[in-house]
């Protein structure tokens, strides 16, 4: 006789977690019940009894076990027949012409399974007609029927996408119980219907009861033996594997402390993720703006988290990665993109969403010159210029009466330094150096100061020129412009007329 079974119930549903390895394969809402005594045995498996009250469940009578009848029902909600542990249930059919009513008042139990040792994890034999999963390759696992016998270990398979193979043993991951004969053209139907009776909820609900009374359980005492390995071998969270031998195992609930650890590093990958696809949205709505409408690089900066992505790609794009994290970073969001892990694809992004510039010059990033001032330093820039200050007014001398040659090419931007040359009444000729002087605007130790301080220089190359100071500065006021007065550093030598110069 099948043992009574416990559920546990929400307000609206129940659902049966654990169950007998007798019951079928597939529908997770199976209970098992032991009807009194008085149960007819005359009644006959042909005869189908039908149930037909609100709740709509039915059900059929197996016969064969004394007078003690065993009724199956299935339903997708059984709150009529569990609510509050009793509840009387009318169940009435016509048997040889006469209806027989039966009332059901037994509380539905736990079966308790015990700890699950070896006896519990059975091997079976393989043979036509069975249902089965397999590894098909590293990553994907099918189910399958199995066909025929190939040589002395293998055995001929027709899988879910209709293709015929040659499996080992080793390659079965799973047998599913009470399948014989299984039809391989309702493959497709059984996998469709699996997916969707799976309910992930059924696995804390289980490890809740069984770690409650310290107890084991097999895949076939699970409410639907093919959901329940298909739940199983995903989960990551509720069970771990005690027992395995052939093609069944035998699960542990982990410890509370443990599940509720597991649960906190899920939802912060859950997290995690949903920040990456916002991220990669944010990427593709950028690099579809047309280049006049694409966001500045200093608007990547306000959001830290967007900011370390983004330095994370740059890094990437010039194999200049800091540690493993920040590639693993530009990879995930690499892939995302459906893009090549490779620093081209990362460079070439970073200038479709407008961060780099087109013609972007791959070695200044690599050589890391700064490229562009940070927004403070512009903001103090522009208050600067706004009220412009000599700080040596009261010392300079006016050299405005020598003429000055600068040597640069027309295009130049930014002229530093210039030349001026007169003639002493000796024949020696004085040579004045004229430098264009910064430090009549900038204080020591301002923020303008101490960038510059930090870049030491100007660049100039042949694709751009990145100045020491900001632009607005470096090529107006802090350079030598003709037709204007300009603050200079100025030094003189005595040369005489053959160029040695003069003691």
């Amino acid at each position: 006789m099948i043992a009574a079974m416990k559920t546990t119930m929400t307000s609206s549903t129940t659902t049966a977690i654990l169950r007998s390895a007798a019951a079928p394969p597939l529908f997770p809402t199976t209970l098992y019940l032991r009807l009194p005594r008085f149960l007819p045995a005359q009644l006959h498996r042909s005869e189908r009894p039908r149930f037909h009250p609100c709740s709509a469940l039915k059900f059929r009578s197996d016969s064969g076990r004394g007078s003690h009848g065993c009724v199956r029902f299935c339903s997708c909600s059984v709150h009529g027949i569990v609510d509050c542990g009793v509840r009387a249930v009318e169940v009435g059919w016509r048997s040889s012409g006469r209806v027989v009513r039966v009332r059901v008042a037994n509380r539905v139990e736990l079966v308790k399974s015990g700890e699950v040792g070896e006896e519990k994890v059975v091997k079976k034999e393989l043979r036509e007609g069975l249902l089965l999963e397999f590894k098909k390759d590293a990553e994907r696992v099918l189910l399958a029927v199995v066909w025929r016998p190939d040589g002395k270990k293998n055995w001929m398979v027709y899988d879910q996408n209709g293709v015929t193979s040659s499996i080992k043993p080793q390659q079965i991951t799973y047998i599913v119980p009470g399948v014989e004969n299984f039809n391989r053209s309702k493959i497709s139907e059984f996998i469709r219907t699996a997916e969707e009776k799976m309910d992930s909820a059924l696995l804390e609900f289980a490890w809740v009861e069984l770690l409650e009374k310290s107890k084991s359980v097999t895949v076939e005492e699970l409410a639907q033996s093919y959901c329940a390995h298909l739940l199983l071998s995903k989960d990551d969270i509720y069970f771990s594997t005690l027992n395995s031998r052939g093609f069944y195992s035998a699960f542990a609930p982990r410890p509370a402390a443990q599940v509720d650890k597991l649960l906190q590093r899920k939802l912060a990958q859950e997290a995690a993720k949903k920040e990456l696809q916002e991220f990669t949205q944010l990427l593709k709505s950028c690099r579809a703006m047309p280049p006049q409408g694409k966001p500045p690089k200093n608007s990547w900066m306000t959001e830290e988290r967007i900011w370390y992505r983004i330095k994370s790609l740059e890094a990437y794009a010039i194999d200049d990665c800091e540690d493993d994290e920040q590639e693993k970073t530009a990879e995930m969001i690499l892939h995302a993109m459906k893009l090549s892990k490779q620093s081209s694809s990362a460079l070439k992004l970073l200038i479709d969403i407008g961060y780099f510039p087109v013609h972007v010059d791959i070695e200044v990033l690599r050589l890391n010159i700064p490229t562009e001032h940070p927004q403070e330093v512009l903001v103090a820039t522009e208050e600067l210029l706004s009220d412009p200050t000599d700080l040596d007014k009261e010392d300079r001398k006016d050299l405005t009466h020598l003429k000055v040659y600068a040597v640069d090419v027309d295009e130049a931007d930014e002229l530093d330094d210039a030349l001026s040359a007169t003639r002493l009444q000796d024949g020696k000729i004085k040579v004045w150096i004229h430098v264009a002087d910064p430090t009549c605007l900038v204080q020591p130790g301002s923020l303008i100061d101490i960038e510059a301080r930090s870049r030491g220089t100007s660049f100039f190359l042949p694709t751009a020129t990145y100045p020491m100071f900001p632009e607005r500065l470096a090529m107006n006021e802090m350079s030598l412009q003709q037709g204007k007065v300009c603050n200079v550093v100025t030094v003189s030598v005595v040369l005489h007329s053959d160029g040695r110069r003069c003691c």
